[in-house]
Formats: C-alpha cells, sequence, structure tokens
C-alpha cells in the first residue's frame, strides 16, 4: 500500500510540472494578449544612399476620355452604371441601349454602308433637309405632328382632319452618326433628335439635348432597327412617314370590280395579329388558321353552286399584300368570292374591333 501511495504522488507531481511547462508563463501555450504591452517604438524606415522611394500610385489608371458625351469617370472608385439593353440583334449587330433616360444605337456595320441605310431611312420617310456626311448628320424638313398608335385611332384621325389641329405646330428629326473604329469591324453609333415648335418656323432649329418627345423617338428607334434588318428595304407603315391627311391605317373600300375589301397600312405580321384579336373580340368565329397562307378558317359558312346543287362551303379570310397594304377580303376559296353582303357584314365587324 505504502508503495502505492508512493507511485500516486510521483505522478500528481510530474503532472503538475507539466501542466507548467505547457500552459505556465513559459510554458508552451502560455496566455500571449498583454504582449502588446511590452512593444518597443523602432526608429523608421531609411533608404539606402542611392536607392529611391516611388510614390504609391493607382496600378490600373484610368485614361482621361474627351469629347463623344461620353461617361467620364474620375477615379477607379467612380465607376459608370451598366447600360441597359433596351432590343438587340445580334446577327444585324444591332444594339438600342439606355442610360438616365438617353437612348442610342450601336451598330456594327461599315460605315458607308450605315451613312446611305439612315439616308435612304429618312428619305423614305420624310424630306431631307440636311445630309453632311463630314458631320454624320441628317435632318429632316418639317413634318405635321406625328401620331403615336396609342394616341387614337380612326375618328381621332378624322377630327384632327376636319379641324385642322397639330397644325400650329411642326416637328423634325436629326439622325446623328458617330463612329468608332475597332481591330476587326466598325461601330456606329446613332442619335436620334426631335424638336416641336409653334408656327411661324424659326430660320434656325434650337435642338435640345434630350428629344421632346422620348415615346416617339423610342417608336422612330425601332422602326429604324427593322429598317436595317431588313437589309434597308422598308417594313409596312412607319410612325414617321405618317400624312394625317389620308385614311387612317384601317381603311375599309372596294376593289376594281367593287368587291368589299379592307386595307391595313402595316406589314404582314402586324396585320396578322391584329386581325386575329380583332377576331376574338368579334362575334366572327374562327374554325382553323394556317400563317403561312395568311388564311383564316371562319366557322360561318355560304351556299356556293357545285354541280348544279347548293352546298355550304366554310368561308375563309385572306390577308394578301399589295403595294397599297394588306387587303383583307373574304373568300369560299382561291377562285370564288363570298357575297358582298355577307363579305360587307364581317369585314365591318372585324374593322370596328381593331385597334
Amino acid at each position: 500500500m505504502t508503495i502505492l501511495r508512493a507511485a500516486s504522488l510521483l505522478a500528481v507531481l510530474i503532472a503538475l510540472s507539466g501542466c507548467s511547462y505547457l500552459f505556465g508563463d513559459k510554458g508552451q501555450f502560455r496566455e500571449r494578449a498583454m504582449d502588446y504591452q511590452q512593444a518597443e517604438s523602432l526608429p523608421p524606415l531609411t533608404i539606402p544612399e542611392g536607392m529611391d522611394s516611388k510614390p504609391i500610385s493607382q496600378r490600373y489608371p484610368i485614361p482621361e476620355v474627351r469629347g463623344n458625351n461620353f461617361y467620364e469617370p474620375q477615379d477607379s472608385e467612380s465607376v459608370p452604371r451598366p447600360q441597359s439593353l433596351l432590343n438587340v440583334n445580334e446577327a444585324a449587330g444591332l444594339e438600342l441601349r439606355q442610360d438616365s433616360g438617353r437612348l442610342w444605337l450601336v451598330v456594327e456595320r461599315p460605315a458607308q454602308d450605315l451613312w446611305q441605310q439612315l439616308n435612304e431611312f429618312a428619305a423614305s420617310n420624310a424630306s431631307i433637309d440636311k445630309a453632311d456626311r463630314s458631320t454624320g448628320v441628317i435632318e429632316t424638313g418639317w413634318l405635321a405632328p406625328r401620331q403615336l398608335p396609342s394616341e387614337g385611332g380612326f375618328w381621332k384621325s378624322v377630327w384632327r382632319f376636319i379641324t385642322f389641329s397639330g397644325g400650329e405646330r411642326r416637328e423634325r428629326f436629326r439622325f446623328t452618326m458617330q463612329t468608332e473604329p475597332r481591330a476587326d469591324f466598325e461601330s456606329n453609333v446613332v442619335h436620334i433628335n426631335h424638336v416641336r415648335v409653334k408656327t411661324p418656323l424659326p430660320e434656325t432649329t434650337d435642338w435640345p439635348e434630350e428629344p421632346e418627345n422620348i415615346e416617339l423617338v423610342t417608336t422612330v428607334y425601332d422602326e429604324l432597327m427593322l429598317f436595317l434588318e431588313q437589309g434597308g428595304r422598308k417594313a409596312g407603315a412607319s410612325v414617321l412617314s405618317q400624312d394625317l391627311r389620308v385614311l387612317p391605317k384601317y381603311t375599309m373600300t372596294r376593289d376594281g370590280n367593287g368587291y368589299p375589301i379592307l386595307v391595313i397600312n402595316q406589314d404582314f405580321n402586324r396585320a396578322w395579329l391584329a386581325v386575329g384579336q380583332a377576331l376574338q373580340r368579334s362575334r366572327v368565329g374562327v374554325s382553323d388558321l394556317d400563317r403561312t397562307l395568311g388564311i383564316y378558317y371562319l366557322a360561318e359558312t355560304t351556299q356556293v353552286e357545285v354541280d348544279d346543287e347548293l352546298e355550304e362551303k366554310e368561308l375563309q379570310l385572306r390577308l394578301i399584300s399589295s403595294e397599297s397594304g394588306i387587303q383583307v377580303s373574304v373568300q369560299v376559296d382561291d377562285d370564288t368570292l363570298a357575297p358582298e353582303e355577307q363579305s360587307a357584314r364581317i369585314l365591318n365587324q372585324i374593322r370596328e374591333k381593331l385597334q
């Protein structure tokens, strides 16, 4: 028993000495939280003779940007906001961008080709008053106020014609093209400006910094993109080319044989969509459709004489492209027209629901 007690005491003494060795003031894992109080000040570093010190500077300095109305950051901390992409067609090299309410169109194609297409776009929609290739500026002549599709329909157009409303104001557009040469292609930026004044017209035009009607200018940007996508071919009616003295874009008329037709002054895609929506809002039922042939198969029928017998035939609503626009007619088949009275009733129902 005495030997056991002696062994236990020896083990305790060894353990206590081990704790001191590990965690004591001089142990391997001592407390170091207050060591900073023992820190001493050292003299500043000195540069050896024959060597120079270099001041701290920006590793990636931002070069100075001059002109072109671009954002000019002051330093690396002044980061510009990302530009919003409103519309893009990568295949045609077109991007419509927006930043702080400003719009511009980026076009990746040779500058000379774009300049020619800008002239064609302006000339096909309005008269050109100025075209200066050296400054990249095209200005239209003075126009009657343009009307957006959302600003009214048929009766509003007729009222403006009768009362000459809008006759005391005129407006014009300016297209500005700037070219930025790159290593493998030319990138061009197109700005569209718009000004509206009261008559009499001024001798010189004071162009505002921002277009006066941003919604109207946005529509013209969209039409210019569509024009450039089509390779410089005009696609349907344009807001820029409006003449308020002519008939509205949805017109009931008759062809050379006196047969009733509905003429839509839009491109085929928009006309097809508008007619489909009008059919849904009207009482004219649709059993089927064929977008490739431009036919809506109506649920309504008519009697047609076949081999001296009357048969019920389903009517077809056909959309055909022509020089005057998209002609909408009611037929039985390729060679047979629907009865005149029935055709006029259906077309008038559609016309009333067009917006």
